[in-house]
Protein backbone atom coordinates (compact mmCIF):
# COMPACT_ATOMS: atom_id res chain seq x y z
CA UNK A 1 0.00 0.00 0.00
CA UNK A 2 1.68 3.33 -1.05
CA UNK A 3 1.09 6.25 1.07
CA UNK A 4 0.65 9.32 -1.11
CA UNK A 5 2.35 12.35 0.04
CA UNK A 6 0.80 15.67 -0.69
CA UNK A 7 2.45 19.11 -0.38
CA UNK A 8 1.05 21.92 1.14
CA UNK A 9 -0.63 24.79 -0.62
CA UNK A 10 2.12 27.26 1.32
CA UNK A 11 4.95 25.30 0.18
CA UNK A 12 3.63 24.32 -3.69
CA UNK A 13 3.45 28.16 -4.56
CA UNK A 14 6.70 28.75 -4.05
CA UNK A 15 8.43 25.66 -5.85
CA UNK A 16 7.79 26.75 -9.28
CA UNK A 17 11.61 26.68 -10.62
CA UNK A 18 11.27 28.98 -13.56
CA UNK A 19 10.00 31.57 -10.98
CA UNK A 20 11.88 30.65 -8.24
CA UNK A 21 15.10 31.05 -11.15
CA UNK A 22 13.58 35.15 -11.78
CA UNK A 23 13.25 35.63 -8.58
CA UNK A 24 16.65 34.84 -7.41
CA UNK A 25 17.89 36.79 -10.25
CA UNK A 26 15.38 39.72 -9.66
CA UNK A 27 16.07 39.79 -6.08
CA UNK A 28 19.53 39.23 -5.99
CA UNK A 29 20.54 41.96 -8.28
CA UNK A 30 19.01 44.26 -6.09
CA UNK A 31 20.97 42.05 -2.63
CA UNK A 32 24.45 42.21 -4.59
CA UNK A 33 23.99 45.88 -5.27
CA UNK A 34 22.49 46.74 -1.94
CA UNK A 35 25.26 45.09 -0.47
CA UNK A 36 27.96 46.89 -2.57
CA UNK A 37 26.71 49.98 -1.64
CA UNK A 38 27.01 49.38 2.03
CA UNK A 39 30.71 48.41 2.27
CA UNK A 40 31.58 51.73 0.50
CA UNK A 41 28.84 54.55 1.52
CA UNK A 42 30.86 57.22 1.41
CA UNK A 43 31.60 56.32 -2.49
CA UNK A 44 27.91 55.93 -2.93
CA UNK A 45 26.80 59.26 -1.49
CA UNK A 46 29.91 61.03 -4.16
CA UNK A 47 28.29 58.64 -6.66
CA UNK A 48 24.37 59.97 -5.69
CA UNK A 49 26.14 63.63 -5.69
CA UNK A 50 27.44 63.76 -8.85
CA UNK A 51 23.96 63.12 -10.03
CA UNK A 52 23.54 66.48 -8.99
CA UNK A 53 19.60 65.83 -8.42
CA UNK A 54 19.32 66.66 -4.19
CA UNK A 55 20.67 69.27 -2.32
CA UNK A 56 22.89 68.54 0.77
CA UNK A 57 21.35 66.70 3.58
CA UNK A 58 19.16 64.74 1.18
CA UNK A 59 22.30 63.11 -0.41
CA UNK A 60 22.85 61.80 2.61
CA UNK A 61 19.90 60.09 3.56
CA UNK A 62 19.33 58.76 -0.05
CA UNK A 63 22.73 57.15 0.34
CA UNK A 64 22.66 55.59 4.11
CA UNK A 65 18.70 54.68 3.23
CA UNK A 66 18.77 53.08 -0.48
CA UNK A 67 21.17 50.41 0.17
CA UNK A 68 19.50 48.73 2.77
CA UNK A 69 16.07 49.27 1.23
CA UNK A 70 17.54 47.01 -1.72
CA UNK A 71 18.89 44.35 0.47
CA UNK A 72 15.91 43.99 2.62
CA UNK A 73 12.95 44.29 -0.49
CA UNK A 74 15.49 41.67 -2.67
CA UNK A 75 15.70 39.46 0.49
CA UNK A 76 11.92 39.51 0.55
CA UNK A 77 11.23 38.86 -3.25
CA UNK A 78 13.67 35.31 -2.92
CA UNK A 79 11.49 34.08 0.06
CA UNK A 80 8.45 35.74 -1.82
CA UNK A 81 7.66 37.58 1.78
CA UNK A 82 5.40 40.70 1.25
CA UNK A 83 5.96 39.42 -2.25
CA UNK A 84 3.75 41.97 -4.83
CA UNK A 85 4.54 44.77 -2.69
CA UNK A 86 8.54 44.31 -2.54
CA UNK A 87 8.19 43.62 -7.03
CA UNK A 88 6.64 47.31 -6.87
CA UNK A 89 8.89 48.65 -4.62
CA UNK A 90 12.19 47.86 -6.43
CA UNK A 91 10.23 48.39 -9.60
CA UNK A 92 9.67 52.11 -8.55
CA UNK A 93 13.24 52.03 -7.69
CA UNK A 94 14.15 51.00 -10.76
CA UNK A 95 12.10 53.61 -12.73
CA UNK A 96 13.61 56.51 -10.27
CA UNK A 97 16.97 55.40 -11.14
CA UNK A 98 16.16 54.72 -15.07
CA UNK A 99 14.87 58.39 -14.60
CA UNK A 100 17.75 59.67 -13.27
CA UNK A 101 20.37 58.53 -15.79
CA UNK A 102 18.21 59.19 -18.71
CA UNK A 103 18.72 63.09 -16.72
CA UNK A 104 21.95 62.49 -16.70
CA UNK A 105 21.65 61.57 -20.53
CA UNK A 106 20.09 64.92 -21.05
CA UNK A 107 21.99 67.48 -18.97
CA UNK A 108 25.08 65.51 -20.89
CA UNK A 109 26.91 64.50 -17.64
CA UNK A 110 29.19 61.59 -17.78
CA UNK A 111 29.63 59.88 -14.23
CA UNK A 112 29.94 56.78 -12.10
CA UNK A 113 26.89 55.79 -11.57
CA UNK A 114 27.41 53.71 -8.80
CA UNK A 115 24.47 51.43 -9.38
CA UNK A 116 25.60 47.51 -9.42
CA UNK A 117 29.37 48.05 -8.40
CA UNK A 118 30.13 47.23 -12.16
CA UNK A 119 32.06 50.17 -13.74
CA UNK A 120 29.18 50.32 -16.77
CA UNK A 121 28.62 53.64 -19.37
CA UNK A 122 24.75 55.07 -18.58
CA UNK A 123 23.71 53.61 -21.50
CA UNK A 124 24.15 49.99 -20.18
CA UNK A 125 22.96 50.90 -16.77
CA UNK A 126 19.84 51.98 -18.42
CA UNK A 127 19.37 49.02 -20.34
CA UNK A 128 20.03 46.60 -17.47
CA UNK A 129 17.82 48.68 -15.67
CA UNK A 130 15.19 47.94 -18.12
CA UNK A 131 15.65 44.56 -18.56
CA UNK A 132 15.40 44.70 -14.77
CA UNK A 133 12.10 46.43 -14.92
CA UNK A 134 10.99 43.52 -17.18
CA UNK A 135 11.55 40.74 -15.15
CA UNK A 136 10.09 42.20 -12.35
CA UNK A 137 6.88 42.61 -14.39
CA UNK A 138 6.69 39.34 -15.56
CA UNK A 139 7.03 38.41 -11.69
CA UNK A 140 4.49 40.33 -10.87
CA UNK A 141 2.62 38.99 -13.78
CA UNK A 142 3.09 35.36 -12.99
CA UNK A 143 2.31 36.00 -9.03
CA UNK A 144 -0.71 37.81 -10.56
CA UNK A 145 -2.17 34.59 -13.12
CA UNK A 146 -1.22 32.07 -10.03
CA UNK A 147 -3.11 34.07 -7.43
CA UNK A 148 -5.66 34.02 -10.13
CA UNK A 149 -6.22 30.41 -10.13
CA UNK A 150 -5.78 29.68 -6.51
CA UNK A 151 -9.44 28.88 -4.81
Amino acid sequence: MQVERKIPAWLLCRVDPVEFLFRIVFGGVFCISGTMKMTDLLAFEAAIRNYRLLGDPYVAWAAMSIPPLEIIAGSAVILRILYPGCIILLCGALTVFMGSLISLLVRGIDTECGCLGIRTTIEVQLAIDCLLAALGALLLWMWRKKSCLAP
